[in-house]
């Protein structure tokens, strides 16, 4: 019982720590992913969520990156200066 209580709370853990990095609520898929460990797979599927203020998207590769970033990380072009910050 102990050791399936163990896989439930390590289920939970990676789940909300996948969640973090891909901008989504880390406790609710914590909650989850412990309940329903296979939920795993599906949060390890989702695409990742643009954070306003944090990320942005590449013009040319259309993948996740820092919103300060110069050079595209997945595409390595440069990324077009912004003259003028939106403001929401």
């Amino acid at each position: 019982m102990s050791r399936y209580l163990l896989v439930l709370i390590i289920a939970g853990i990676a789940g909300s720590i996948i969640a973090g990095r891909k901008g989504r609520h880390p406790v609710g898929w914590f909650i989850a992913c412990a309940l329903v460990p296979l939920l795993i797979v599906v949060i390890a599927l989702l695409p990742p969520l643009v954070s306003r203020g944090y990320t942005k998207k590449c013009h040319y590769c259309a993948e996740i990156i820092k919103e300060d970033a110069i050079v595209c990380k997945h595409c390595n072009r440069d990324q077009p200066i912004e003259m003028f910050k939106r403001s929401s």
